[in-house]
């Protein structure tokens, strides 16, 4: 074999396996976009509640497709970052029934799915806290980091 010969064939080789990681790239799933949206509740549970106090916030996300979501958490962002197995503020999973959506508020019941670990509610958010949410549809992941404000009256 000359040198011209094992130059085509090395570079025939180099060509074919670009292409190959080219579109094995093109197979991988894509991401979710989440759209976080952060406001005072509408609808105020409790009344007894001090007049000074910040009115209690809702978190809701919504999804850039509708997704059959199979796992869904929120975990306080720092914990995260040092620890993988860190405990979920929320946690929930698929039941045998999901049902695709479109958008979630934080701590409200989704259709379709249940606690991680039954009679769990989810806990209360804090302000200025760094939150991550993490959801799985199938092959599908999603991450949106968001922070609550520090009060009302800065919102």
């Amino acid at each position: 074999m000359n040198k011209k010969t094992a130059f085509q064939a090395a570079l025939l080789v180099l060509l074919a396996s670009g292409g190959i990681y080219l579109l094995a790239g093109l197979f991988k799933p894509a991401k979710i976009q989440i759209l976080c949206d952060i406001h005072p509740q509408r609808i105020l549970k409790s009344t007894n509640r001090p007049a000074t106090s910040p009115p209690p916030f809702e978190v809701a996300f919504g999804f850039d497709q509708k997704c059959t979501l199979t796992d869904l958490k929120v975990v306080v962002l720092d914990e995260w970052t040092t620890n993988k197995q860190a405990i979920p503020l929320w946690h929930m999973i698929a039941s045998s029934n999901a049902v695709p959506t479109k958008a979630v508020i934080y701590g409200l019941w989704i259709r379709g799915m249940r606690p991680a670990v039954l009679g769990k509610r989810a806990e209360p958010l804090q302000p200025d806290v760094n939150y991550r949410l993490i959801i799985e549809a199938g092959s599908q992941t999603g991450e949106c980091d968001f922070k609550l404000p520090a009060n009302a009256a800065a919102k």
